[in-house]
């Protein structure tokens, strides 16, 4: 009995090829599955850290400006401050509003304003616009003109000078925690002007935490408060922000925003770790698949070829001429030989 050892080569490859794909199919199956939740869910987990960020950020500033704005409330009572603006005179209270900065340590500089237009100011403050000058923004001559008590201003015009007499471009901008004075019988008789820069709210934004290549705008209307050169990153503010996240909070009276774009290195960094390591597993996973797919079918050829060797290993030998037994004489031979 012969066997074609060719038929069993074939049947390697009719039992290795089936195994592998299959395997193989599972695993890239696993591989896209992966990669897509992989993506997903880092995106959730960065879009939710950003977005608790620039909530937190948003918080620390509205604190912010409500303790100034605490703080010129505080000194809108003050007797001696509502006496002197009832009564303009040479008096000075400096003392009095480098007090309210000091103790507030939140006020960069203060201005007090009689209304009749003279200018109080603390230590390191200069040119001041003056009241007319900031009739000229439309908030506050509605906030002077009209019965709100407070107002807080988010302004790049008419600013005063309030780092220590360093000149300060107007375009930089100022917040301005504004509050009546009112007198004994509840007539207005001044304003009171908290100025911040926006450096220390800017300040607030990374004070735990400074992503790479993060970007902060501090925005109020169509324009925004200058700070760390974010002005060269304007366009992503109107354009596309690729290569960004993009997180907005705006305060609850809508007068502010915080806008901060976040770069998406971090993101595709990690990203490639995740995707990375998977594919790594994936590639070892193949090698061991592709491994025991060709033990299987070998294991099936092998007790192929062991039955084939046993079948031949018990067919009869050939008859050989000295095994061939010599028949019998006729009949008719043995009876010429008895005669």
């Amino acid at each position: 009995m012969c066997y074609n050892r060719s038929m069993f080569k074939k049947l390697f490859r009719n039992i290795y090829l089936p195994v592998f794909l299959i395997a193989l199919t599972l695993i890239v199956f696993v591989d896209v599955f992966s990669i897509v939740m992989i993506e997903k869910t880092l995106g959730n987990a960065f879009g939710s850290v950003g977005r608790k960020r620039v909530s937190r950020a948003l918080d620390s500033c509205e604190l912010y400006i409500n303790s100034v704005s605490v703080s010129t409330y505080n000194l809108s009572v003050n007797d001696t401050l509502i006496a002197e603006l009832s009564a303009p005179s040479d008096r000075s209270l400096t003392s009095l509003l480098d007090n309210t900065c000091n103790y507030s340590l939140k006020m960069n500089g203060v201005c007090a304003y009689s209304a009749g237009g003279k200018i109080y100011t603390s230590s390191g403050v200069s040119q001041v616009p003056s009241l007319a000058e900031l009739r000229q923004n439309g908030p506050i001559a509605d906030f002077i003109e009209g019965n709100g008590e407070s107002l807080t201003s988010f302004r790049t015009e008419y600013v005063a000078d309030i780092y220590s007499n360093v000149a300060y471009p107007d375009d930089m901008g100022v917040v301005t925690c504004c509050r009546k004075v009112y007198g004994e019988g509840g007539e207005v008789v001044g304003y009171i002007f908290a100025d911040v820069l926006p450096s220390n709210l800017y300040d607030l934004l990374f004070e735990r935490e400074a992503p790479d290549d993060a970007v902060a705008f501090i925005t109020f209307g169509e324009k925004y408060f200058d700070y760390g050169g974010n002005t060269a990153h304007g366009k992503l503010l109107t354009g596309g922000h690729r290569g960004y996240f993009k997180y907005e909070a705006s305060a609850d009276d809508g007068l502010f925003s915080l806008v901060i774009f976040e770069s998406t290195k971090p993101y595709h960094r990690q990203l490639a770790i995740l995707i990375g390591s998977l594919l790594a597993v994936s590639a070892v996973l193949v090698v061991a698949v592709h491994f025991a797919a060709m033990g299987t079918a070998k294991n099936v050829t092998k007790r192929l070829d062991r039955l084939t060797a046993k079948m031949n290993a018990q067919e009869l030998p050939a008859p050989t001429p000295s095994d061939m037994v010599t028949p019998p004489p006729a009949a008719e031979d043995q009876k010429e030989r008895s005669q």
